[in-house]
C-alpha cells in the first residue's frame, strides 16, 4: 500500500497516463483490508466480556472518527492530481506501520516479562495464583497476547 501511495503522490504520470494509474490502483485497492485483523486482536487480547465489550466499542468509535476525517482527505481545493490528499494518506499509511509495529513489540515485550515471573513459579505456586489471583483478563500472568 505505501509504495502505491507513494507512486500516486510523486509520478509524474499519476492521473495523466491511464493505463500506469489503472495498474498502480489495481494495486492499491488489491491490498487486504486490516480492519478484520485489528477487530480480531481486541476480540482475542481483550479475553474477558467486560473488557471486549469495552475495546470492541472504543475501536468502533475510532473508526467512525477516522471514517469522518477520511471524508475530508480528498477536496476540490486539491484538484486535479490531490498530491495534498495522497500525501496525507502516505503519512497515515507510515504512521499505522509504525503504531502496528510498535504494538507488536510491546506484546513480544509484555509477554516475555509475564513469561519470565511465570516460568520462576513452582507448579503448585502456578496453581494457587490461579485459584486465588484476582488479576482479570489480560492482567493474569497466565495470559499471553496475541500478536
Amino acid at each position: 500500500m505505501i509504495p502505491c501511495l507513494g507512486v500516486l503522490r510523486w509520478w509524474k504520470g499519476s492521473l495523466e497516463n491511464i493505463w500506469g494509474t489503472y495498474a498502480v490502483l489495481v494495486l492499491l485497492l488489491s491490498a487486504p483490508y486490516i480492519h478484520a485483523i485489528l477487530v480480531s486482536w481486541c476480540s482475542r487480547n481483550s479475553n474477558t466480556v467486560r473488557s471486549r465489550t469495552t475495546s470492541a466499542a472504543l475501536y468502533n468509535m475510532f473508526v467512525q472518527a477516522g471514517a469522518i476525517i477520511a471524508s475530508n482527505i480528498y477536496r476540490k481545493d486539491d484538484l486535479p492530481k490531490y498530491h495534498r490528499g495522497n500525501m496525507q494518506l502516505f503519512a497515515i499509511a507510515w504512521g499505522s506501520l509504525g503504531a502496528i509495529l510498535l504494538t507488536k513489540v510491546y506484546y513480544i515485550w509484555r509477554n516475555k516479562s509475564r513469561g519470565k515471573i511465570w516460568d520462576a513459579m513452582t507448579v503448585e505456586e502456578q496453581n494457587h495464583y490461579r485459584a486465588t489471583t484476582t488479576d482479570k483478563g489480560n492482567k493474569r500472568l497466565d495470559f499471553r497476547f496475541f500478536h
